[in-house]
Formats: C-alpha cells, structure tokens, sequence
C-alpha cells in the first residue's frame, strides 16, 4: 500500500514538474531594445516589471533586456553579431521600424511570426510595417517638429522655416544613423522636398548643418530640449507629444508641428511604425512566440499611449482623452502614401551616404 500511495504521489510531482509554468523553468529569454521604451510615464520601473517582471512569473522564466541609445544602434549590433558569432545572443528585438525592416530582411535576421492575436491589431499598420509578418507592429505616430511654446512662438512649422540661422540654431535632430527617429525623419524631409517642393533635399541640410544640434537618439535629444537652459527649444519627435504635454502639465505648452507648403493643407507627414520580431537563431522560439503575443496584447499595449507617447497598434486599447490634442496619422497627408517602399529600400544607402558627406561639410 506504501508502495502504491508513493507511486502515486511520484506520478503527481512530474506531471505538475511539467505544467506550463515550469515548461520554461530555468531558461532565459534575451530582448534587445531601445532605452527609452516606455520609460515616459509617472511609474516607469513599475511599467516595465508589468511587461518584462510579469511576463517570467507567467512562464516561469527569466527574461533579460539589454538596451541600446537607440533602435538603430541595437539593429546595428545584431548586424554585427550575425557576422562574426553566426548567430544573435538576442531572441526578441522590439523597435524594428519601417525603414529598418529593410535591413533586417536583406540581412536575414527575424523569422516570420504571425501571432495569434493579430486580428486584435490595426490591419492597416500590419500590410505597412512587414505583410510577410517578420516584424509585427506594436506602435506608430507620425514624425513632427515639437516646440516649447514659452519661447517660440506658436505657429506651423516647415522645413524651409530653418533657414533662418537663428531658428535653426535651436534645434535638435537625431542622427540617421544611429536613432530610428532620426532616420524617419531623413525619409521625411527627403521626400517632403522631392515629391511636395520638388527640389534637391539636399538644399535643407546645407543651409542648417552648421546651427541645428545633431545628437545621437531620441532620448539624448528630449533631454536636451527638456533643459531650458540648452536654448535648444525645437525638437523633431512626434505628433504625439503635445499630449505628453496635456498629461503632465495640463497645458499644451509643447506643440507640434508638420511640414507646411502654403496654406493648401494641414500638412504633410511620414508615419514611423515600430514593431517586434523574433530573432532567426533563437534557441528559445516557443518562448520568444508567447512574449511576442504578450506584448501585443491588450494587457500591454495599454501602456503605449501614456508611458511610450505613441499610439497603440492594438485596436482594443482605449485612447486616453489627452490624445485628443496628439496628431492623428489618419487625418493628415501621409508621404508614405506617395511612395513604395520598394523606392525607400531602393535609395536609403545612397541618401544615407549622401546625408553623411553633406553634414560633414
């Protein structure tokens, strides 16, 4: 009888041994991702233990997050590790965009992923980002000038605004090469001056090169706008952020603006998408999966709007009432709508080595 009640009781332990908490038990899931993910919120380190903490409680794993200055930056250290290891230590990497889709594809990083909580995101933001889902979409806002209207006078915005060398010298700019912001922002202006001005957009760096402040990501550069005493007050951000300014201000003292030609339209944007995807030499792929479904769900992806200051690419998410002051993508011209992305993919090497001999005079 003793012998039968510990047969029992050994069966019981293996079977909750491999229940699905433990399923994952001592393994260790790698994300690589950008410094400021939702770092802009009140509680920042709470957020991020809801996301990252939470997620290997459910699964009985231990989840790592190394970050990098900017998105860019982190894409370029999978480029390098792929080259020289064969392989990336990463499994998931968050912040892949729709510029630098195009690197990841032509480099063989991601495998495709279709989640099955993909009928919970905008279908729109899906066919844009990556229709073959080897990055699915989990933000988007359009690229702006943000300003501080406690020194500059509120008005639109353009490009051609910057050649005056006094206005030019308070702004700051991510560099391409480095910051996915900054990089949307070289698409933005590129194709704002060929496609709306119908001239060389080369002619806009050359008159601002030598005032405007070009710093490596997107956080270096809030910091700087956000010290009044740099006298750096124009920042290129997102469309987003006057309601940034609503939440934790109430007043809209930070605007934004798009790129303007006359009085003929609102004005003319490019919307930046940023998505997540699972890294080729994964070991971990099972896991990798689940975090990829739990960070577009709807228990995640409400963090978006107050705490990543971008809009949520799950449909479910209810929109804080702040956004009502944001810039909605839907309802201004969008350049991404007057290009392919067969012509983006076609030209980015040639505009970034171009911008490079360009700004350095």
């Amino acid at each position: 009888m003793r012998k039968q009640f510990t047969l029992v009781l050994t069966i019981i332990l293996a079977f909750l041994h491999l229940s699905t908490p433990t399923l994952y038990s001592r393994r260790t899931l790698v994300i690589y991702t950008y410094d400021s993910l939702l770092k802009w919120g009140k509680e920042p380190e709470k957020v991020w233990e809801s996301v990252f903490t939470e997620f290997g409680k459910r699964y009985g794993c231990e989840v790592k997050v190394r970050t990098f200055p900017g998105a860019r930056e982190m894409l370029l250290a999978l480029i390098e590790e792929l080259r020289t290891l064969k392989s990336t230590r990463a499994d998931v990497a968050i912040g892949i965009d729709n510029i630098m889709v195009f690197e990841v594809k032509r480099e063989e990083l991601f495998s495709p992923y279709t989640p099955s909580n993909i009928d919970e995101l905008d279908e729109r933001l899906v066919a844009s980002l990556d229709p073959e889902h080897y990055v699915i979409p989990y933000d988007f806002s359009v690229i702006a000038f943000v300003y501080d209207t406690k020194y500059v006078t509120p008005r639109n915005l353009s490009f051609t605004d910057f050649y005056d060398p006094e206005l030019a010298s308070t702004l700051i700019i991510e560099d391409p090469t480095l910051s996915s912001t900054g990089l949307n922002f070289l698409i933005w202006q590129i194709l704002f001056y060929e496609k709306v001005l119908g001239r060389d957009w080369k002619e806009w760096w050359v008159n601002v090169r030598d005032h405007v402040k070009v710093v490596p990501s997107w956080g270096d550069a809030y910091d700087i706008f956000l010290n009044e005493a740099a006298g750096r007050h124009i920042v290129v951000s997102y469309g987003t952020d006057p309601a940034y300014s609503l939440y934790f201000y109430n007043s809209t003292r930070y605007a934004a603006s798009l790129a303007h030609r006359g009085l003929r339209f609102k004005g003319y944007a490019w919307l930046q998408i940023e998505g997540i995807g699972i890294l080729k030499g994964s070991q971990n792929k099972d896991l990798a999966e689940k975090f990829v479904e739990w960070f577009l769900s709807k228990d995640v992806q409400r963090y978006m709007p107050l705490n990543q200051w971008m809009y949520p690419a799950n449909k479910l998410v209810k929109l804080p009432k702040v956004y009502e002051v944001a810039i909605n993508p839907y309802k201004v011209k969008l350049l991404n709508t007057m290009v392919s992305s067969e012509y983006i993919e076609a030209n980015l090497n040639r505009w970034i080595g171009e911008w490079k001999e360009v700004v350095a005079g």
